[in-house]
Formats: structure tokens, sequence, C-alpha cells
């Protein structure tokens, strides 16, 4: 069935201009007028400042000129700095429908340091009104089912969490008062290195090779690049064990201080250390321990401009150790639930293909 286009800007208006912004470094944790920007969180922070409430009429779509993100608000809000353009309709439409159809509209990086500049130069499908709310309603439907696996696998991850203060108290603190420990009295520690980019045939190989950037609290399964094993031999790299916790060295973000725990034996490159634990500590239980200690560990950091840390801070962190049969006791829970929460991605992995697939066939007008 054919169905008009029509230009974005006949469609949709940027209404973005004489409102006032509020800079990310006036963000609140909470209060009474929920910040939206251009970053992945449909909710930045707060400010009680209700001059800076946006003067549109919800509901809007929010759109990240620089991160491409899309929002669909039915609240009132206050703007986030530069880069949110706030957009709502200049004719009778179902807004829901357009924020499915921009969500589905492939947006390139390349050439675009502003991506609205894009997105006025394109055209969008617009069916009659009562046939862009079938599809909205469509869309919402297989949207939210995903959004309740993804809720769950969150809950989940929360229970772990409860579960592990539960049994082992506040790690910071110490209440059992267990025997403490540095990581390098109880774990083998160590780092990896980049083999030469010049010589591609280091790369592309059978040996998974894990970046800072991939570490992100999950097991590591798959990795972005692989090595070869003549790049592993020629940067002297260690392949480290499955179930090695890693963690994250470098990142000024919030990458610095993650850990992950290997799927699978891998090699590392600079930016992280692998940590291979012997018999009387869990593995599972030492990844669990320095997820809770994120910020502690993140503290330690050394360095001018840009701090880091390094094998040294590592094997000087230090933790209390619990008795063997405790941490065994946590690790078997975790991994039920980790069986669990692979049972649930699977799932959300089919959501992500069917939504994909209903995306597709209602903007080509086959739904």
């Amino acid at each position: 069935m054919s169905v008009q286009q029509l230009p974005f800007l006949e469609i949709l208006q940027d209404v973005s201009r004489g409102n006032i912004k509020t800079p990310q470094k006036e963000f609140l944790s909470e209060g009474d007028i929920p910040v939206v920007d251009q970053g992945k969180q449909l909710i930045a922070g707060y400010t009680n400042d209700p001059a800076r409430v946006c003067k549109v009429t919800p509901p809007v779509i929010v759109f990240g000129d620089h991160t491409r993100a899309i929002k669909f608000l039915d609240f009132e809000f206050a703007m986030g700095a530069d880069g949110t353009k706030v957009l709502a309709p200049r004719i009778e439409c179902d807004l829901k429908y357009f924020y499915h159809a921009l969500r589905a509209t492939h947006i390139p990086d390349a050439g675009y340091s502003r991506h609205f500049k894009f997105l006025k130069e394109t055209k969008l499908p617009v069916p009659t009104l009562s046939e862009q709310k079938r599809i909205a309603a469509i869309l919402d439907a297989a949207d939210a089912l995903r959004a309740k696996r993804r809720e769950t696998l969150a809950q989940l991850d929360t229970l772990l969490q409860s579960t592990f203060l539960e049994m082992f108290g506040n790690p910071v603190t110490n209440p059992q008062g267990w025997t403490v420990k540095t990581l390098g009295e109880f774990a083998e520690i160590g780092t990896g290195s980049t083999p030469s980019r010049k010589n591609p045939d280091n790369f592309n190989g059978d040996i998974p090779w894990v970046k800072s950037t991939e570490v992100a609290w999950e097991r590591i399964d798959t990795t972005s690049e692989t090595v070869s094993e003549l790049g592993r031999k020629s940067a002297r790299l260690k392949l480290y064990p499955r179930g090695s916790v890693v963690v994250a060295l470098y990142g000024q973000g919030k990458t610095r201080g993650k850990c992950g725990i290997l799927g699978v034996d891998a090699t590392i490159n600079q930016a992280c250390c692998a940590l291979t634990t012997r018999s009387n500590v869990s593995n599972i239980f030492l990844y669990s321990f320095l997820k809770q200690s994120y910020a502690q560990l993140r503290s330690e950091s050394r360095g001018g401009n840009q701090e880091n840390l390094n094998l040294s801070i590592v094997k000087s962190f230090a933790i209390p150790v619990p008795p063997s049969d405790l941490q065994n006791r946590f690790a078997t829970i975790v991994q039920s639930v980790e069986q669990q929460k692979s049972r649930l991605r699977a799932h959300l992995d089919e959501l992500d293909t069917l939504f994909a697939s209903l995306q597709a066939r209602a903007f080509a007008g086959e739904l």
C-alpha cells in the first residue's frame, strides 16, 4: 500500500528556543521538575526552579542533536543543556506514531556533527490518522514487552546485591570482622597490551581480546576484536582462564573501576587487569565484592590530569575474606540467578528481533 511521504519540517517543528536550559552541573538527584537532556536516560536529573519548565504542551518528542537519542514525553519537564531538541507537531497526527517512525529512521553519524540537520532533510511516511494510531498501538505493545524483560533483569541484579549484603554485610565496614587480605595475597594479577596494528595479521584470529569498554558488570563471552596466535605472541599476551575477574584500570567516565568475569579464555589490553583467584577465595564472591566496592576502588586512583588505577593499587586493595562455605553458598545462588538471566536475555533478543521486524513492516506500509 502506497503511503504519502512528507518532509520532516512539514510534520514536526523544533520548539526548543526561548526555554531556559539547565546545565548538567546544576542537576539535582531528586526534585520537583524532571530534567530531560540528550543522554540515554529518560530523566537525567531534577530542578526545583519552576521558571525552567519547558514552555510546551506535552506530549512532545525530545531528540539528542549529538547523541541521536529519541524520547517521548507526556509530562512537564525542564530542558538539559545544548543539543536537546524539543519537537512538537505541525499537523494533526498521532505523535507516538512519529516517535516510532523516528526511532526506525537510520540517522548516519558520518558527516553530521549536528544530527538534526539530517532529520530536517528527510521525509517520513504519513498514513491516515486512524492508521497512525493502529501502528503506534502495535509498536507500543511490543515495546512494553521488551521493557518488562529489561525490568525483570534489573530486579534480578538488585536481588543479588541484596543477597550479598545480607550474607556478608557492607564490604567497607566489614561488620562480621572477617580476616582482611589484599587482592595480591590470594590472586594472581596481571595486565595485557595491544599488538601492533601495523601488521593486520595480528588481529581477526580466534583469541578473544578484552578492552576496558567491554568491562561492564557482566560476564564477558564475546569481544569486539580478536587477536591471532601471531598477535598474542608478538605482544606477549597472557591467556587468562575462564572465570578470571577483569577490572578496568582507565576511563574518566564510569569505566574505571568496573569489573566483569570471563566466560571464555581471553587476553586483555593494557587498560585492564585480570585476577585469577586461588582456592580459598571464590571468583564469584570476588567479582561481587568488587561490584559492591566500585566507588571505593575508583577513589584509590592516582595520576595528574587523568586519574587511573594500576596493578600496584589493585594488588594492595584490601577485602574481608568470609569462610569458604559461605562464599560457595553465595556462588550457587549467583549461578542460579545467572541461568534465569540468560533465559531472559534470550527471550529479550527474540523480542528485539520481533520489534525490529514490526518497525520495518510498519513504515514500509506492510503492517
